[in-house]
């Protein structure tokens, strides 16, 4: 049989900067906003107003049409190359869209404009590792934090990076980057104890540390904080597992599909659960549902199941 282990890390995609960070045209305020229709028509009278356009782009971009706000992003910018907000929120779309590459460029802009800023460091730290440069990402995750010691994000992401060069998925040692994680992810939690993902994190990497009743504190507290979070039921029920508890990780694996009905994964340990228990039906059933689900199922369990069913 083939137990799928975890490593599922869950990085935090809060992008700094306020996307709702409205100029206002002068004729609007915060009691009184305007809508797209205000702006279209501002903009037909006055078509420099790098306001209007800044504002009908936030519009956009939170009504979900991000080429729509790209391109009055990009008019704010025409109009006045020296608009922070307009390259901060534009190089935010484009993360929206996957575009790290333009990403960076606008947050390198900002960067020359307000050198002083930790957000714009962390976005741009953000694109980097998407982008796959761990690198840079660590650079920059580090700048922000030197700009502001209390930025928990920037601690949480780098100890992610850190934790990622540590070692790949599935394998149970730690790494030469597995200190710096631990102390970035404890750093994290002692600035936002109430960020669930933190100790979500933590728990994996304390499990790959062996450390198994701290990794299932650590899931316990997440869903403490997180009730919904069925990927960190799933990891809990894996610990279990590793410890013998069979009935505790058939209780996680349940929640955590009961939570996400396609958590491929769970079927699949969950069946494993089943197999040890000898409800052959049941761990069939849960194989069965892992392949619709496109999970690499091991063919020779399958047979095993089967076989003893």
């Amino acid at each position: 049989m083939s137990f799928h282990r975890r490593s599922i890390w869950q990085v935090l995609l809060i992008l700094a900067g306020s996307w709702w960070y409205v100029t206002a045209a002068s004729a609007y305020d915060d009691n009184h906003p305007p809508s797209i229709e205000d702006l279209n028509r501002d903009i037909a009278i006055n078509p420099d107003s790098a306001d209007a356009y800044f504002d009908r782009g936030l519009l956009w971009a939170k009504e979900g049409d991000l080429g729509k706000a790209i391109s009055d992003f990009t008019q704010t910018i025409r109009i006045n190359p020296q608009d922070v907000q307009a390259y901060y929120n534009r190089g935010n779309t484009y993360v929206k869209q996957d575009n790290f590459t333009q990403a960076v460029a606008d947050y390198n802009k900002v960067i020359i404009l307000t050198p002083q800023d930790a957000g714009v460091y962390y976005n741009r730290g953000l694109a980097y590792n998407a982008q796959g440069n761990t690198a840079q990402a660590i650079s920059d995750f580090t700048q922000a934090i030197k700009i502001n010691p209390e930025y928990a994000e920037a601690y949480h992401n780098r100890g992610l990076v850190y934790a990622e060069m540590s070692k790949p998925d599935g394998v149970k040692e730690i790494g030469p980057f597995s200190a710096q994680a631990m102390a970035d992810l404890n750093k994290t939690i002692e600035l936002k104890p109430g960020l669930a993902e933190a100790y979500y994190n933590r728990g994996i990497l304390y499990d790959k540390m062996a450390k198994f009743i701290d990794a299932i504190n650590d899931f316990s507290k997440a869903i403490e904080l997180n009730p919904e979070y069925a990927q960190s039921y799933a990891n809990r029920g894996e610990v279990y597992v590793e410890q013998g508890d069979l009935v505790q990780a058939r209780y996680d694996f349940t929640k955590a599909i009961a939570l996400n009905p396609n958590l491929a994964q769970a079927y699949n340990n969950r069946a494993i659960v089943y197999y040890q228990l000898k409800q052959y039906a049941r761990a069939l059933e849960d194989l069965q549902k892992a392949v619709v689900l496109g999970y690499a199922v091991d063919p020779g369990f399958i047979s095993m199941v089967k076989k003893a069913r």
